[in-house]
């Protein structure tokens, strides 16, 4: 089976490369390199086809420490932070040692156990096993990742105003 990357503006694409709006973004990447990260897929330069602007390569790292720079950044792109555990208890306390908390996720044949880690991620969204969407779920982050939430019935409440009339 192949995957399909291209501009997002075509059809048909299964992924699409994205524009980290800022050069951080790639010093990041850089840093990460820098760091001891090893790249598996991807890695630095522009994706083919893409020579301006800052687009990066759908990157996947591994060999990644929770303590490397770009393990502890929101990297608004296509990267990936392999971190290895050994433990359920381990994997939560990395997942929740950053200062972020947009977004998180869970992958596990047990849905029991994976809906418990879910619950203690740190995080707005947690979706398991599936980059999943509902337009009725509120969207926010936790910690350096924002305060309030966008979306459904959470989304309107920050354009209402509510009043308490006591006697």
């Amino acid at each position: 089976m192949k995957a399909l990357v291209g501009n997002a503006l075509g059809s048909g694409f299964d992924f699409e490369y994205v524009d980290i709006a800022a050069p951080m973004g790639r010093e990041v990447l850089v840093k990460g390199i820098e760091e001891g990260a090893e790249v598996l897929v991807g890695g630095e330069g522009h994706p083919s086809g893409f020579d301006a602007g800052y687009f990066v390569k759908t990157t996947v790292f591994v060999n990644v420490r929770n303590d490397m720079t770009f393990a502890q950044e929101e990297i608004f792109g296509p990267v990936l932070c392999v971190i290895v555990y050994d433990t359920e208890e381990e994997a939560i306390r990395i997942a929740n040692d950053t200062k972020y908390g947009l977004h998180a996720f869970v992958s596990g044949s047990d849905i029991q156990r994976a809906r418990r880690v879910a619950s203690r991620m740190l995080a707005g969204r947690v979706p398991i096993n599936g980059m999943l969407d509902d337009p009725d779920a509120p969207w926010g982050g936790f910690k350096y990742s924002g305060i309030g939430r966008e979306f459904g019935r959470y989304g309107i409440e920050a354009f209402l105003e509510t009043r308490a009339i006591l006697e």
